[in-house]
């Protein structure tokens, strides 16, 4: 069993000066009354000294030096990234040889769903190990720090930094990688402020012309658009993010490491150089499966979630190309983790670094919408790969595991604590899938839970159990799908009354309680 490191301050002592003797002739020295009371307090102190602080002082060096020998961790994460690699068969031309070399080392979570389908709250809930009805953070405009129930609390690099080791972060790992968004202040170092790809010219953006039909959603407006780009690759800051942390892995550390590098692509824009759109050519893109009266059969919440900017894509003709685009800026994001990877495996730390990939949320590119914030499977569900050398099953390296069992990403926090050997820590809502790790064949007869709250459509909730994904609207309209029979979530069952039973059990999981919105605006 592992020693704990116990968070006991090291007193800094300083060497004393040597005593010299009085240069004064004897006949100038003079009596002075002794201070008995004085002299026992210097005893007492000594005998402190002793027997107390030297043993503590002893104690935590042995902790220091039982850090040093514990896994260190490669934290990394791919911003709406999908189910659109290889080794998940989201999309058939899906190309990313480097994370599916991950999944083929490690164990692949077939089944690992975000804690919210957006940006901010998912990564929130990551970091604290708190789900979004527990904070009341669902927006990406809302800041933990600024709760004060929470502006001092422990983040994920944090507790890693308070039992030994070094916490080093760069890119997107909170909602943004520069600036409030970024707590930079939970880690020793940020090595890297900038995220995406390097844009083309202005006169180049924005030539689909399809920019004036999302007015009503601005932020889609200007985000919504790609194409390949000029730049090196090497000149890209995601490059640039990949880059610092290979120059981390190569160099030499003295405690354990929390690494964590953070890639912005996929996310939209989808520009990406102009190699990785050679990488997929347009006219052999094939389209996501999309049937047209998807809708017809679930609640008006859920219908205003798959909102209708997919339909100007679709009648635009520009389907193909943003298809494109998306496979472009995943080829792109993998070549990125490929470069920290292979600085790791040609590192001294290779044998003894975890690495955990993981994307924040999914991505719907037309099967039912064109964005994140939706509560069915192609926006909740996501990578996620943890590689642990020398730890998993005898036998099993070579080839690779994978786990069908769902997993939350709010897990994390206490998973990673959990392999690492740290002290549990017993105020997050997670709990430690660290058995599936070690075998993804143990049993887990807990669901993913999902929470989405658009300000102004309440707080709704996805239960995702191996079997079924259950979804519970503020207004109470409910969809239910069998995921095996209808793994595109296609046939609403929530009024069959056959498949009563399996809902009641499913609601079962439902937050109890939902914290109020935090600093909610108000739409006008």
């Amino acid at each position: 069993m592992t020693k704990q490191t116990i968070g006991i301050p090291i007193l800094k002592t300083h060497q004393s000066e040597q005593l010299r003797p009085h240069k004064y002739p004897r006949s100038e020295m003079k009596l002075v009354p002794i201070d008995i009371a004085a002299m026992m307090i210097r005893f007492a102190l000594k005998l402190a000294i002793v027997f107390f602080i030297v043993p503590l002082l002893t104690f935590e060096q042995a902790c220091a030096d039982d850090a040093i020998d514990r896994p260190n961790v490669l934290f990394i994460a791919v911003d709406d990234l999908n189910d659109w690699v290889g080794c998940l068969g989201g999309h058939p031309q899906a190309k990313t040889p480097n994370i599916d070399r991950l999944a083929k080392k490690g164990v692949l979570f077939e089944q690992a769903h975000c804690a919210a389908p957006l940006c901010s709250p998912s990564r929130t809930a990551i970091m604290m190990g708190l789900r979004p009805s527990t904070t009341g953070i669902y927006g990406n405009l809302n800041w933990f720090r600024d709760m004060p129930q929470y502006k001092d609390w422990v983040t994920l690099p944090q507790y890693f930094r308070r039992h030994g080791y070094v916490a080093w972060g760069g890119g997107k790992l909170y909602h943004q990688a520069h600036g409030k968004f970024s707590d930079a202040t939970a880690w020793d170092h940020v090595y890297s402020t900038r995220t995406g790809t390097v844009p083309p010219p202005k006169q180049e953006r924005y030539q689909h012309g399809l920019r004036p039909k999302f007015e009503s959603n601005p932020i889609l407006a200007r985000l919504i658009d790609w194409g390949p780009t000029d730049a090196p690759i090497e000149a890209n800051p995601d490059w640039k993010t990949a880059d610092g942390a290979a120059q981390f892995l190569q160099r030499d550390h003295d405690k354990p490491f929390f690494l964590g590098c953070g890639i912005y692509l996929p996310h939209l824009p989808w520009y990406a150089p102009k190699k990785f759109f050679d990488m997929h050519p347009l006219e052999e893109i094939e389209l996501p499966p999309y049937k047209a009266d998807d809708f017809d059969d679930i609640p008006a919440i859920g219908r205003r979630m798959g909102e209708h900017h997919i339909k100007h894509i679709r009648e635009s003709g520009k389907w193909k190309e943003a298809v494109q685009g998306c496979l472009a800026a995943d080829s792109f994001a993998d070549a990125c983790v490929g470069h920290v990877l292979g600085a790791l495996e040609k590192s001294r730390y290779r044998d003894n670094t975890i690495v955990i990939l993981w994307g924040d949320h999914g991505y719907d590119v037309g099967e039912k919408k064109i964005a994140k914030s939706a509560l069915w499977e192609q926006t909740t569900r996501t990578p996620l790969i943890i590689d642990m050398p020398g730890r998993l099953p005898i036998g099993k390296l070579a080839s690779g595991m994978t786990c069908k069992s769902p997993v939350s990403l709010v897990d994390l926090y206490p998973t990673l604590i959990d392999l690492c050997g740290l002290p549990e820590n017993t105020q997050l809502d997670g709990r430690s899938f660290a058995p599936l790790v070690h075998d993804p064949n143990t049993d887990w007869p807990y669901p993913a839970i999902i929470t989405h709250s658009p300000h102004w459509l309440g707080i709704n909730h996805a239960i995702r159990s191996r079997e079924y994904h259950y979804i519970r609207y503020s207004d109470g309209g409910e969809e239910l799908y069998d995921v095996k029979a209808d793994p595109l979530q296609r046939k609403n069952l929530a009024d069959d009354l056959a498949h009563a039973p399996r809902k009641a059990e499913l609601k079962q999981w439902l937050p109890k309680k939902n914290a109020p919105h935090f600093g909610a605006p108000k739409r006008k």
